[in-house]
């Protein structure tokens, strides 16, 4: 499905984004790993075919596009890209508004829609026809999500960004979309929500229709088929990987 492409993954290191290298890889493409946590990218990239890992931290300008400038050096250009980087709020805590601290909601927004629109910026002076975008944003991203605040307000900005961006670059020939997952196993639930907020387990799974949360390649998934030439038609849109749950 991706034979003969060359992707970049941001937040490759674990989670998501490192299930995203696995199957993309799969599926035929050349992956290059970003991360802040370029040990991490590296250990996912010496695993896959031709793939490379470069350190990136999103938020920098300067470093993302000095990530860019080396991923086309090396591949000769970008193909597909997943802007999948992103953290949480207050570690994984819990709280509302008021009592979100704004350092944590400007680190938050700094990463997960700053971070998304220099990586736009970056790549999309780099593509051509026939490119392709996916970022990450999260069900949080259509719906209210008590708690979560920051993190939901950085999400519903992705999505507003890839629209957008799908807008401006539609005659060019270059498609953006977006995921939405829902619960999802990865550290950033698994070893910081679910420890921070005692009963925060159970209701992740709860809140699911299908029963369950997502393991990490079903978003993966999700994300290689719109970076394909199969979803040629595609383009600004918010696909819920949520078992059901915005379906609600």
């Amino acid at each position: 499905m991706l034979a003969g492409k060359f992707v970049m993954i941001t937040g490759a290191a674990s989670g998501i984004g490192a299930a995203a290298a696995r199957v993309f890889a799969g599926y035929g493409a050349l992956v290059a790993c970003l991360d802040r946590d370029q040990s991490g990218a590296e250990r996912v990239a010496q695993a896959l075919p031709g793939a490379i890992a470069i350190g990136c931290d999103v938020s920098d300008p300067a470093a993302v596009c000095a990530a860019v400038t080396k991923v086309v050096r090396h591949f000769g250009r970008i193909d597909g890209a997943f802007n999948n980087a992103g953290i949480e709020q207050m570690a994984g805590r819990m709280a509302p508004i008021a009592n979100i601290p704004l350092a944590d909601y400007d680190a938050v927004m700094a990463v997960n829609l700053r971070g998304i629109m220099i990586c736009l910026q970056a790549e999309l002076a780099q593509m051509q026809r026939g490119a392709a975008i996916v970022n990450t944003a999260s069900v949080m991203a259509v719906v209210g999500a008590p708690g979560f605040g920051a993190y939901a307000a950085s999400k519903h900005g992705v999505m507003g960004l890839t629209r957008a961006a799908a807008l401006d670059y539609a005659a060019a020939g270059i498609r953006v979309n977006a995921v939405l997952p829902g619960a999802v196993r990865t550290p950033m639930l698994t070893e910081r929500a679910f420890v921070q907020n005692p009963g925060y387990e159970a209701m992740a799974q709860s809140v699911h229709p299908i029963g369950r949360m997502a393991e990490p390649e079903e978003i993966a998934e999700a994300a290689a088929w719109l970076l394909s030439d199969l979803a040629s038609f595609v383009t600004g849109i918010a696909l819920p990987v949520d078992g059901g749950l915005t379906a609600m």
